[in-house]
């Protein structure tokens, strides 16, 4: 990769702002040592060879002016749009203050000419190679004037070697010339490495910058797949928690972080429902297992779970890492897909034993019949007679639900208005046997939208979930009726952009949890009068009009009938 190093366009400004400021920082603290060390030996009147040179009052003024210049570059250094220059200026006057201490403090034998390279040095760092250079030049052309004005006599010397007859200008040649060659190689070294310290920085700061954004990409990932994500340490605390396993579990990750994961998530240590025993960390690569899980507003779902050993970069375990999913869903379209499966046979079997007895029955209902009108009955074999008739009626009636079950589909569909078919049937209701009076009736219609279906059918449906939401109230109750439309983002039914909900809640006794996954089949019932075919023909009907029924239900407080149908197309 090819650097090219501008001086001052490639500077960042911010950061040349701060060693500007370091700059002015270490200058006042080399001052104030040197007027502490000056005042320290006047007073206590020390011998030392650098009581005549610190005690001069030549130094006492360029200590004043460079606290002065230093208080000027405070106050003007954010106002300045230039740094660049601005750190020249510095620079180039701080080299004209340590000409003149070294002329103050002995000339050519100053101990003070090591200060020419601490500001060549300075440049290289602020300035890189081209600001190192020149003053490099200027240390040079002011280092070199000075001693030849001071050695033909052009101003008073501090030093006497000037005077010996044995320094001639031949050795003053010399003593310029090696000074001017060391402050040009301190340039170059020092702007080489402060070129290579650049290059380097600039590096460091491209693989931060990919790092970062690597890390960011790395969790922008993780954050944003439907699966949950969680990691533990070692000890089994929860470090790490992504958005999809808060709106899975419903717990926020300030919930859940550093607690033990065994503790929100307890099949990790009971096998039950088909967890498995504790995770170990010794023989354990990958874990796939299911278990139903209890989220924060107590509702259960179903969750499929994958676990992992979490190790370092030196491939040593610190701890897992959990992936789960949720599979209610999917649990429920496996369920449904079963019953559906079973229906179907059982319709397939209801439609052949209907057709073979549907004929037979009728002839022997006919029968019957002309046999009572042709016989003299009576007592106990009238009392027969009409047993033998009503049983037969009874039966064509299951045949006829049979039918009704094997082949739902076989009505005449219309467009009609949900709300209407649902108020007929419960005013049948109401006005029958069945019915108890202390059960109160609330509506909640929010629409009234027309579905495309054979009302006779639809009329069965919400008859036979009517008798069972009264059935359930023997003491009275709550009869719920809510009808709402569901638009494309909130939909249940996956084939359908818009579709009609119908809610049907009492609040009776409830249906038993063992019992929800049997209620549509065919002959089941808790009734000592029921056939068990009504609920399993009405999922059969709603089923072939592409809708879908679901239940629940608290037992001993309340169960709903939710029945989700495709609204009628214009």
């Amino acid at each position: 990769m090819n650097t090219k190093i501008k001086n001052q366009g490639e500077h960042n400004q911010k950061e040349l702002l701060n060693q500007l400021n370091w700059l002015m920082f270490f200058r006042v603290i080399v001052s104030t040592l040197m007027l502490s060390s000056s005042i320290l030996l006047q007073i206590k009147k020390i011998p030392s060879p650098l009581t005549p040179f610190l005690t001069n009052i030549n130094v006492y003024i360029i200590i004043i002016t460079i606290f002065f210049l230093t208080f000027i570059y405070a106050i003007t250094i954010k106002k300045i749009k230039n740094l660049t220059a601005f750190a020249y200026i510095q620079i180039t006057l701080d080299t004209f203050l340590i000409t003149f201490l070294i002329y103050s403090t002995g000339g050519k034998d100053s101990m003070f000419s090591f200060l020419y390279t601490i500001s060549i040095i300075t440049a290289s760092i602020l300035l890189y190679r081209k600001g190192g250079f020149y003053i490099a030049s200027v240390c040079s052309i002011l280092y070199g004037g000075f001693l030849d004005i001071e050695f033909y006599g052009m101003i008073p010397s501090p030093s006497k070697p000037f005077l010996d007859k044995d320094y001639n200008s031949t050795d003053l040649f010399f003593t310029i010339l090696i000074n001017i060659i060391a402050f040009y190689l301190v340039a170059y070294l020092s702007s080489l490495l402060s070129r290579q310290v650049l290059v380097s920085r600039k590096e460091l700061k491209k693989k931060q910058l990919d790092f970062d954004q690597l890390e960011a990409f790395n969790r922008n990932i993780v954050m944003s797949i439907n699966s949950g994500l969680l990691t533990t340490d070692i000890e089994g605390r929860i470090t790490f928690f992504n958005k999809a396993a808060e709106e899975i579990t419903g717990y926020g990750f300030s919930d859940v972080y550093n607690t033990i994961a065994e503790d929100t998530f307890p099949f990790l240590k009971d096998k039950k429902d088909g967890a498995i025993e504790p995770l170990t960390y010794k023989d354990m690569h990958s874990l796939r297992y299911e278990s139903q899980f209890k989220k924060q507003n107590g509702d259960t779902l179903y969750l499929g779970f994958s676990t992992s050993l979490l190790k370092d970069t030196m491939e040593k375990d610190i701890g897992k890492i959990i992936i789960f999913q949720d599979l209610t869903m999917f649990k429920e379209m496996e369920d449904h897909i079963k019953l559906v499966d079973r229906l179907a046979a059982v319709g397939r079997l209801s439609a052949g034993i209907a057709h073979e007895m549907r004929n037979p029955l009728a002839s022997v209902s006919g029968s019957i019949q002309v046999l009572k009108e042709e016989l003299q009955l009576e007592g106990q074999q009238q009392r027969l007679m009409d047993i033998a008739i009503n049983e037969t009626d009874r039966l064509d009636s299951l045949i006829t639900d049979f039918m009704l079950f094997a082949q739902p589909g076989l009505g005449k569909k219309e467009d009609v208005v949900i709300t209407k078919v649902i108020g007929d049937t419960l005013n049948d209701i109401t006005n029958s046997h069945e019915w108890n009076n202390d059960i109160e009736v609330r509506w909640d219609i929010s629409s009234h939208i027309k579905v495309e279906a054979d009302p006779k059918q639809l009329r069965h449906v919400f008859w036979n979930i009517f008798i069972n939401a009264v059935q359930a109230m023997p003491e009275g109750g709550e009869l719920l009726i809510k009808v709402r439309d569901l638009d494309s983002t909130n939909n249940i039914l996956q084939k359908m952009t818009e579709s009609l909900e119908i809610v049907i809640a009492d609040t009776g006794c409830g249906i038993p949890e063992e019992n929800l996954d049997n209620i549509f089949d065919p002959f089941f019932t808790t009734r000592d009068r029921g056939t068990g075919m009504g609920l399993a023909i009405a999922y059969r009907i709603i089923e072939s009009y592409n809708g879908k029924i679901v239940v629940k239900s608290e037992p001993g407080r309340r169960t709903s009938f939710s029945i989700y149908l495709p609204i009628a197309s214009l």
